[in-house]
């Protein structure tokens, strides 16, 4: 008789972490898949799957939660995973005996070795939690980065990029998927279903594969993180004909609820259906007005010193006395300098970097009021406790990331109004007082004034000007159409206040942002 290979136990996956004490989750993006949810996404996959012999591929499998379960679902099913960690790997070989677990890195062709070992069958069912952690190591390896990037064969827009581990997975996946039979069934952020950065990504998998399911699980699936998740069902080859199903289901918290089927659509390619008012409403504002980066024409990203440690403090004289002391070490002293002032020890290489670079004097004009701007956490306007100082001297910012703009300083304005695009949750707030604004995800500020030449030709020409003005007059930022409106409200600050109150009032908030938040510009109504 043959051997029937042994069936693995359904174990706590999330109690398994502990026996990798040094495993840095985090950095990794590795949350190990509770058990229900495993069964939930392997259910899925093999639905899809067919009869006949499949190859079960998790490139990612960790401790081996999607394997075991395969073992005892489809106990003639051949087993395959690939995990980064050698120690991780040992575990799974242990708990899942008959599957061929390889140690490498899928996003560095580590696969190669893995796929070649699978035998001939019908169908592949690659099953999975791959890791996200917002922005992949791979991003600093050029030549890795080049080989992901060219899976995608689209053009990225502004603004749009893969930034995430689970995108790469996924391009490698469908890659494969497209040249054979086969599901792929991966749990991911629902970013994947919704943010604008992914719409090539989204539009790429449409063109290779046939989506057949997603199921929102909302947040909370993961011990120890918020994050909402997804699963999404995809098959091959590509069938135009055959209308995607979405399955809105909140994971032990709710029934799942019934099919709702819907079609993506161009440009942004949303997994998701798309509530009748919510489309309803935009079309209306967008009929009635312009896009708010329209409306507001002038907008920048905050100021990203890259040294908080150092260059940041909510104490103005302390800071001061901080850059002093730094200007005045010597290079063979900056351990006992980070010592006395709190810095971590890891740090100290930073401190030596800088101190590469030409010899300065610490002048106290570059001494600046510095708003730290937490979006939905400071809905409206800055508490006093967001308030602190910086030291703002380009000759210690890295990169341009100080966001003086040439001879153009746009912190100096007095006003300006804070928001963010395309990243949920949507909120605005007024700053009306001067002072330098911090880098905060996808926020944006827009100050008040801005010289004419900036709001009618944009940023550029600050690049080629020699001084302020050559770049015109203050003039209010608002496009055209924007400056008559505000004139009905009593002026450009009026008009600015009445953003805040519209980015964050129920109709943006409950109606608009949760479908179009992600993706889209949100239309202000001034027409209306």
């Amino acid at each position: 008789m043959p051997r029937v290979p042994p069936v693995p136990p359904v174990l706590d996956e999330e109690a398994l972490v502990h026996q990798f004490p040094g495993l840095d989750r985090r950095a990794l993006g590795a949350f190990y898949t509770p058990a229900p949810l495993v069964e939930r996404a392997l259910a899925l996959a093999l639905a899809h799957a067919g009869p006949g012999p499949v190859a079960v591929v998790d490139p990612a499998c960790g401790a081996g939660a999607f394997l075991a379960a395969a073992a005892r679902a489809r106990p003639d099913a051949h087993l395959a995973g690939l995990e980064l960690s050698p120690d991780v790997a040992r575990a799974c070989q242990a708990r899942v005996p008959q599957a061929d677990i390889h140690v490498g890195d899928a996003l560095r062709e580590g696969l190669g070795p893995l796929l070649a070992r699978l035998p001939a069958v019908a169908q592949e069912v690659w099953v999975g939690n791959p890791p996200y952690n917002g922005t992949s190591p791979v991003l600093k390896d050029r030549d890795a980065y080049a080989r992901l990037r060219a899976l995608l064969p689209l053009t990225l827009l502004p603004g749009t990029s893969l930034r995430d581990d689970f995108a790469f997975f996924l391009l490698l996946a469908a890659h494969r998927l497209a040249q054979r039979p086969g599901v792929l069934t991966f749990i991911t952020p629902t970013s994947l279903l919704e943010a604008f950065l992914y719409a090539p990504l989204r539009a790429t998998l449409l063109r290779t594969l046939t989506l057949r399911e997603v199921v929102d699980l909302g947040p909370g699936v993961f011990a120890g993180t918020q994050v909402r998740t997804c699963i999404t069902v995809w098959t091959s080859p590509p069938e135009p004909d055959v209308p995607p199903l979405y399955t809105p289901y909140v994971h032990k918290r709710a029934a799942p609820i019934a099919r709702e089927t819907f079609r993506p659509c161009a440009p942004e390619w949303r997994l998701s259906p798309t509530p009748t008012d919510a489309a309803t409403l935009d079309a209306d504002w967008s009929d009635a007005g312009e896009p708010l980066t329209t409306l507001v024409p002038v907008s920048l990203p905050g100021v990203k010193t890259r040294f908080d440690e150092l260059l940041v403090d909510a104490d103005a004289r302390r800071l001061t006395e901080r850059v002093e002391h730094f200007a005045r070490t010597p290079p063979e002293a900056l351990a006992s300098f980070a010592q006395a002032w709190g810095i971590p020890e890891p740090l100290v290489p930073k401190l030596r970097a800088l101190k590469d670079g030409p010899p300065f004097q610490v002048e106290p004009a570059f001494i600046r009021p510095f708003f730290r701007y937490a979006g939905a956490r400071h809905r409206g306007q800055l508490p006093a406790e967001a308030r602190a100082f910086c030291y703002l001297d380009r000759r210690l910012i890295p990169r341009g990331d100080h966001r003086l703009r040439g001879p153009w300083d746009p912190h100096r304005c007095a006003v300006k109004l804070l928001f963010n695009v395309r990243e949920l949750p949507l909120s605005a707030a007024l700053l009306e007082e001067e002072g330098c604004v911090h880098d905060h995800r996808h926020a944006r500020f827009a100050p008040l004034w801005v010289p004419l030449r900036v709001r009618d030709e944009g940023l550029g020409v600050t690049r080629m000007a020699r001084g302020e003005e050559e770049l015109g007059p203050l003039v209010p930022n608002l496009s055209p159409r924007g400056l008559a409106w505000a004139e009905t409200l009593g002026g450009p600050l009026a008009a600015f206040r009445w953003l805040v109150g519209f980015l964050n009032g129920p109709e943006v908030q409950r109606r608009w942002a949760p479908v179009y938040g992600a993706t889209r510009v949100v239309p202000v109504p001034v027409g209306l």
